[in-house]
């Protein structure tokens, strides 16, 4: 779930060459979609990564601890909502800087798969979208992040894999009480870069980094590091069917 204002960059020509076939055409486009840096925009529902691998999910649990603008506990829970598709639930605190207050967050999500890794090209693609709030300090912040979540699973021993990804989210970001005169909006960008390392089905540990900063809401930067589970009966059907 998801702030940030957006600087652009040319993208480099020969990335075009590269759009050969209905496939590789979407897998250009998700290469210059990451070829846009961020500037400005906070994470989810407050500062911290999304966590949000490329692939729906049945059903899982992550907590997590982030840093960034101060200290965050975070929980998701995301469940499926049909074939390639889930919804998902954030729900945390967090410890500002520079701030006695503490701020309480919560936001829903929806992911659907709309590509996956096969022999004609590397990448499984998740799209998302979701709405968060953080609440505390006098004021209010709402986001309505849409974004795109990209990566490859590797395979290693004994049934661990490892899968790096990337997630760059567009949001529509609203502060209610950051100013005298109401409310502030803002279209802004996050950009997560991130790891999930499976250690077997049902445990696996996922890290992250949220490049962040925005002009009308501060720019913070954010980390966090968390414990995902897959419960055990769940985890047996996701294998069976490839997940």
């Amino acid at each position: 779930m998801f702030m940030l204002p957006v600087r652009r960059s040319s993208v480099p020509s020969s990335a075009t060459c590269l759009c050969v076939g209905v496939s590789r055409l979407r897998v250009c486009a998700i290469v210059v979609l990451l070829l846009v840096p961020a500037y400005g925009a906070t994470a989810q529902a407050f500062t911290y990564p999304s966590l949000q691998l490329p692939r729906a999910s049945i059903r899982d649990y992550t907590a997590a601890i982030a840093s960034g603008g101060g200290t965050s506990v975070l929980f998701q829970w995301r469940e499926g909502a049909g074939e390639g598709m889930h919804v998902g639930l954030d729900a945390g605190f967090a410890d500002p800087k520079n701030s006695n207050n503490l701020r309480l967050f919560v936001g829903g999500s929806i992911g659907r798969e709309i590509m996956r890794a096969a022999s004609d090209q590397p990448l499984d693609l998740l799209v998302t979208g979701g709405v968060g709030a953080a609440f505390g300090g006098g004021t209010t912040l709402f986001r309505v992040p849409v974004g795109v979540s990209v990566g490859h699973t590797f395979a290693l021993d004994d049934g661990m894999s490892i899968t790096p990804y990337a997630h760059p989210r567009l949001s529509l970001d609203v502060c209610q009480g950051c100013a005298a005169s109401g409310s502030h909006s803002t279209v802004g960008l996050d950009f997560d870069l991130g790891a999930n390392f499976q250690v077997n089905r049902e445990f696996a540990v996922r890290a992250a980094g949220s490049f962040s900063g925005s002009t009308r809401f501060g720019s913070e930067n954010a980390f966090a590091v968390g414990l995902n589970w897959t419960p055990g009966a769940v985890s047996r059907v996701g294998a069976a069917g490839g997940r």
